[in-house]
């Protein structure tokens, strides 16, 4: 027979792969990104149409339930909503034009309120002080070089005529078409590219899926139709409550004086969608007016409570209410996807980002392979609880480590954290170690970690008893061995058992026991994992001589079937009152003293 190929297992083989995994994927990145970037001009107006279809594809679908036709309901939807768009900025402008023609007037009484902040800061004398000097080196840079002794010669200079072409009659008309020509072109692709994508929505989604694989065609029709269905809810709710914010706060500046406030609601409701200094930048406007325009403080102040009232309402009140956690993004990833698509594409990428990132959130989570959205973007917790607890006792972390385990605290669920959290956790310690990639050191450094994690989470259940434990809890050789140990003592503590527990290691080979313990009723040795039985025999014999008069119980959180030495933590508990009665009246007691305490 020939013998089977043998796999050899190179760490220099799997280290080059994974570099080169890196770098091809760093490849692809920066290469999207030069995509984005150098292709703006194209791509913002499908972005932006889009978006636009999954807010309006609601719509379409309610007049296609009231027995419209789909080309009338699209054609009807498309008009509707940019006619209402352009009745917004031709107000926005008309606004515009008007505050623009009344700032002059107000000039004076800006600079009165400059000068008084000027004079009432002590700063006031040194930035001028700055500012004359400034402006003294600039006029010594500009003198001609005398000193130097070295002539300038006069050049005469050459008249040089520039004549702009003249279209008689047609110049006003030409300069108009110049300046709207390139925004009128982008306009007219978002609203062609919009019909399209409404007409031609289930053709682009079957080409999707084609593209992604129809290896598994239900799941993908599914995944595809929810992301649309989610994001067309997650925009629609995030244009109204801004919508709303935007006009609360347009008709709030109004009353209180403001002039400009249909323009500032508008210029609200716009940069809302830039997360956390959204309303922070379309507040300056109206606060510098405000300043302008009022004989005091007291208009500005009432302009500055308006917006810190609103938008505290709004942020702590609507939108948990309405969104929830339907967005679903971390504060990290909302900040740095501003910061990304502000860089590549200005302005409109600032205003764009936080929707596009929920929609790569959205697909993230409802397609497989694109799974590493939801990963680098998402806010829920990406490590199970048992991962998440190893982690934090492989960093030797105890605080963090409590910080997790607090909603269990609370609810007086430690023995589900115990069973379903920690010794988990410490399985998975138990896996590296027969791997051999876990030391002996990191093993201590768990055991101790989670020493010390207990203490904190398990402080309300230590009580200073005068009755004398009649449990003393042994572990078997081993860290993770002590560790399961400490769980149990854990577990005890929670179930109001008295009991102690001996050092670690205190029966390994070699070693003297130096803890009395004549008195001890019950000697439980605990385990993570049921040995074998020649070792549990051995170990069993050890436990034995130290207290011969009391009654043994074996402890595994890890039990084999065909192991019936070793018990787990339930059972044992469960048969404690059993092995001895005055057991009873030992937990009454205790349980009397901390009623009364």
């Amino acid at each position: 027979m020939r013998p089977l190929p043998v796999k050899i297992f190179d760490e220099n083989i799997v280290a080059r792969s994974l570099n080169q995994h890196i770098v091809n994927g760093l490849i692809i990145f920066l290469s999207i990104c030069a995509i984005l970037y150098f292709g703006q001009q194209i791509l913002i107006p499908i972005v932006l149409a889009i978006l636009l279809s999954f807010l309006l594809s609601p719509l379409v679908r309610v007049l296609q339930k009231m027995k419209i036709p789909k080309s009338p309901a699209i054609v009807g939807v498309v008009l509707v909503a940019f006619a209402l768009l352009f009745g917004v900025a031709a107000v926005v402008a008309t606004t515009l034009t008007n505050l623009a023609g009344d700032l002059p007037q107000y000039e004076s009484n800006l600079r009165e309120k400059a000068r008084s902040l000027k004079f009432a800061t002590s700063g006031g004398n040194t930035i001028e002080k700055a500012a004359n000097v400034l402006k003294d080196l600039q006029t010594e840079l500009q003198k001609p070089d005398q000193a130097s002794g070295i002539s300038t010669l006069t050049v005469k200079p050459i008249t040089v005529e520039l004549r702009q072409t003249s279209f008689g009659p047609l110049d006003p008309v030409i300069s108009v078409v110049s300046v709207l020509i390139h925004p009128m072109t982008q306009l007219g692709i978002v609203i062609l590219m919009v019909v399209l994508i409404l007409f031609n929505k289930e053709d682009l989604r079957n080409r999707l899926i084609r593209l992604i694989g129809t290896g598994d065609l239900n799941r993908t029709t599914q995944a595809l139709d929810e992301a649309g269905l989610r994001l067309s809810k997650l925009f629609t709710a995030q244009i109204l409550i801004n919508a709303s914010t935007g006009a609360f706060i347009g008709v709030a500046l109004a009353l209180i004086g403001i002039p400009g406030a249909i323009l500032w609601g508008v210029l609200t409701a716009i940069l809302r969608f830039v997360p956390y200094v959204g309303t922070l930048m379309s507040a300056v406007f109206p606060i510098i007016i405000a300043i302008a325009i009022g004989n005091g403080w007291t208009l500005a102040l009432l302009t500055i409570g308006v917006v810190v009232i609103v938008e505290f309402v709004v942020g702590q009140v609507l939108e948990p209410l309405f969104f929830g956690k339907m967005t679903g993004l971390s504060p990290v990833a909302i900040v740095a996807s501003a910061a990304f698509w502000a860089a590549l594409w200005g302005p409109i990428g600032l205003i764009l980002a936080t929707p596009l990132t929920i929609g790569l959130l959205v697909i993230g989570r409802n397609i497989e392979s694109l799974s590493f959205f939801e990963v680098l973007l998402g806010s829920e917790a990406v490590l199970a609880p048992d991962h998440a607890f190893y982690q934090r006792m492989l960093a030797s972390d105890p605080i963090e480590a409590a910080e997790l385990a607090d909603d269990y605290v609370k609810a007086g669920r430690i023995e589900e954290y115990l069973v379903e959290v920690a010794i988990p956790g410490l399985m998975l310690a138990n896996n590296d170690q027969l791997r051999g990639v876990l030391s002996t050191e990191r093993q201590t450094t768990i055991a101790s970690t989670f020493s010390e994690m207990l203490d904190e989470i398990l402080a309300d259940f230590d009580k200073d008893e005068d009755i004398a434990p009649p449990m003393l809890l042994v572990s078997a050789p081993g860290a993770l061995n002590f560790a399961a140990t400490l769980a149990f003592s854990g577990l005890l503590k929670f179930k109001n058992v008295p009991h102690t527990m001996m050092a670690q290691d205190a029966i390994s080979p070699g070693k003297l026991v130096e803890t009395d313990i004549t008195n001890v009723e019950y000697l439980c040795l605990c385990y993570l994992t049921a040995p074998s039985e020649a070792k549990h025999k051995y170990l069993l014999r050890r436990v034995t001589m130290l207290a011969r008069n009391a009654k043994t119980i074996s402890v595994a959180w890890s039990v084999s079937s065909d192991n019936i030495q070793v018990q787990n933590p339930a059972s044992a508990i469960s048969i404690l009152p059993k092995l001895n009665p005055a057991k009873s009246e030992v937990l009454t007691a205790v349980k009397t003293t901390s009623s009364e305490n």
